[in-house]
């Protein structure tokens, strides 16, 4: 009877103790994603490759896909989200000047999904990329991803840059950018206090113009 008594006390402490454990480990493995939440990760200045072999034209589809070769490296299967580029008026058609893109990923856990963008900027002139890797999971960023269908990037931006001459605006920073892949390409244009005043709408499709103002 005792032997029996002592063998179901040491069974109980035994289930108590693997319920400890599995507190413990829940509990480290919290804090530990709680530390980690805030966590940079950033590149500056790395060579990357902005057009084929043999060729001095930019190719813009060859700059998104290396940049999210480099992306992945940090964060495995992030995806476009965002895509803008921002230049003189004048090298539009050459894409010469800053292509900014945004790459997400969403990590799922026990604890809830955590969202991770990479904020990548390409200097096409330079053939250079800088990102910046952070956890954005309380700041609600887009996460939809970012289809560039339609016309390409390139034919869009010589659009944008014959209308602008056109109505003689080509004169100072344009940016253009997608946010979303049902949405239309947009413009932002004028004197540098005046930039990030929305002025065009261009349908991605047509490659139609729509004043915004």
């Amino acid at each position: 009877m005792m032997t029996k008594l002592l063998m179901n006390t040491c069974a109980g402490w035994n289930k108590v103790a693997g319920i400890k454990a599995i507190i413990l480990w829940l509990t480290v493995l919290s804090i530990s994603v709680a530390c980690t939440s805030d966590d940079v990760t950033t590149l500056s200045d790395v060579p990357i490759v902005v057009s084929q072999p043999e060729q001095h034209e930019i190719d813009i589809d060859l700059v998104i896909s290396n940049a999210q070769d480099e992306v992945q490296k940090i964060l495995p299967d992030a995806y476009l989200a965002f895509f803008s580029f921002v230049g003189e008026c004048g090298d539009l058609p050459n894409l010469q000047g800053k292509v900014r893109l945004d790459f997400a990923q969403v990590q799922r856990s026990l604890f809830g999904d955590r969202t991770f963008l990479a904020r990548v900027t390409v200097e096409t002139v330079n053939q250079t990329l800088s990102l910046n890797v952070k956890d954005e999971t309380e700041h609600y960023p887009n996460l939809e991803p970012l289809v560039i269908d339609g016309k390409g990037i390139q034919e869009i931006a010589s659009i944008l840059n014959v209308y602008l001459d056109s109505t003689n605006r080509c004169k100072d920073i344009v940016v253009l950018t997608r946010v979303r892949t049902e949405s239309p390409w947009r413009a932002r244009c004028g004197p540098p206090d005046e930039v990030l005043i929305e002025c065009l709408e261009i349908d991605p499709t047509t490659g139609d113009i729509t004043e915004l103002r």
